[in-house]
């Protein structure tokens, strides 16, 4: 029905927007040494509600009373927001105390999203993370809507697929922390490539090997979307970091979109889907090795930011007659 439609359509929208607010107002309250662990904490969280779906899908069958069943814990959620968040004025105190605790600087500096298109080295980080966020999302979304074409049961691969990004969370923790955000951003996006276009060489009778291969596609996008996450929040300066990070996860929003598009080419050969999916996430990878490391890295500041967007070359010094020498030489001795 249309009401129905409408309904739907209104949850996929508020859906991106709830994680993105939750994601900023954890960044804000956390040590920076800590954003990374705080993030990958959030987003694990996505599997626990992905292993319950598995389970409630099971055991109830009626599409109407699974949906009412799992709206009940936003209304718990919307609640506590209510009750324990403070109004504006009162979580901009919490906000600025919380940045002298965590030695941050706080700034009034105002910019707009044009920024990013306006700025050289934001416009390139903005194009390679966004593509990363389109190839990420397409990968996961590809494999987790072909769930019920890997040879097993759906209620099994889905909750195979859920419980494996828990360990994908940990194991991304572990490696950004350890070996960069930059070469384990396009090592997740070029194995989870790797492991769509393998699935191809398989026959479709190994419905076992299908499904591993899948699998590990999904251990590699989940893991690719907490470092999206990590890597895009740090790529961007504190006064745009959110313009930023909202674009980014539009382009991820974007590729929600076309995957279970990409699917009705199966029409004209059964290979193109999984080839879309394998490619691009290929192809994103590569591109990601053109972005800054940022592990260790302290985060850019509307100062330093201003520094950077300086592009004009420094003024010529004035030119000086022979009468004037003397008192240029003095300046530069700093004798004035």
């Amino acid at each position: 029905s249309l009401s129905q439609i409408i309904l739907e359509r209104l949850t996929g929208i508020n859906k991106p927007l709830c994680v993105i607010l939750v994601y900023f107002t954890a960044l804000e309250w956390t040590d920076p040494s800590k954003s990374a662990f705080c993030t990958m904490s959030i987003i694990a969280f996505f599997a626990v509600g992905q292993i319950l779906l598995a389970g409630i899908a099971y055991l109830i069958q009626n599409w109407r009373i699974l949906q009412l069943v799992l709206f009940c814990p936003l209304v718990i959620v919307l609640v506590a927001f209510y009750r324990l968040l403070p109004e504006s004025e009162e979580a901009l105190k919490e906000l600025q105390r919380a940045a002298r605790v965590n030695k941050k600087k706080t700034t009034s500096e105002r910019r707009n999203v044009l920024d990013i298109f306006r700025i050289s080295y934001l416009r390139k980080r903005f194009l390679i993370m966004g593509f990363d966020w389109f190839a990420t999302s397409l990968l996961f979304y590809g494999l987790s809507l072909n769930v019920g074409n890997f040879g097993l049961n759906i209620y099994l691969t889905q909750l195979i697929f859920a419980v494996v990004e828990i360990p994908a969370n940990l194991c991304g923790l572990t490696l950004i922390q350890r070996f960069g955000r930059r070469i384990c951003q396009a090592c997740f996006l070029l194995f989870g490539g790797a492991a769509c276009l393998v699935v191809l060489a398989v026959p479709k009778d190994l419905s076992m090997v299908v499904t591993v291969l899948a699998v590990l596609g999904k251990f590699s996008a989940t893991a690719s979307f907490s470092t999206a996450y990590v890597y895009t929040a740090e790529l961007y300066p504190t006064v745009l970091r959110q313009n930023g990070v909202g674009l980014n996860s539009m382009c991820a929003r974007v590729a929600g979109i076309v995957a279970p598009l990409i699917r009705l080419l199966e029409s004209y050969h059964h290979i193109i889907p999984m080839l879309v999916y394998g490619i691009t996430p290929f192809a994103a990878g590569c591109f990601s090795f053109l972005l800054p490391e940022t592990l260790n890295v302290e985060l850019l500041d509307h100062t330093e930011m201003n520094q950077k967007l300086s592009n004009k070359p420094p003024p010529p010094p004035p030119p000086h007659t022979h009468t004037h020498t003397h008192t240029h030489k003095d300046f530069t001795d700093g004798d004035y």
